[in-house]
């Protein structure tokens, strides 16, 4: 039985805790949206939406990381059950 080396487990946790955190962050955002666009709208920065893309890109950047996660572990699950 061929063992996997510790970095890839550790590397998957990492994955994951990234992709929690990236949704708290666009949550965090998302709700707290009104104080956030008057300061940015304040010093002229939200020009292109900016904030928006922000809160978007967090989300789907945190449930990318986090659904990979899962497809590799269902791919990984998969593979074992295989007798193929």
């Amino acid at each position: 039985m061929i063992r996997k080396p510790k970095t890839n487990s550790l590397f998957s946790i990492a994955q994951v805790i990234i992709g929690i955190a990236l949704l708290a962050l666009s949550t965090h955002l998302a709700l707290a949206s009104e104080t956030y666009l008057e300061v940015l709208n304040q010093g002229g920065l939200n020009q292109y939406h900016a904030f928006a893309l922000l809160v978007c890109f967090s989300f789907f950047a945190g449930i990318l990381l986090i659904a990979q996660q899962a497809f590799k572990q269902d791919s990984h699950q998969f593979d074992e059950l295989s007798s193929y």
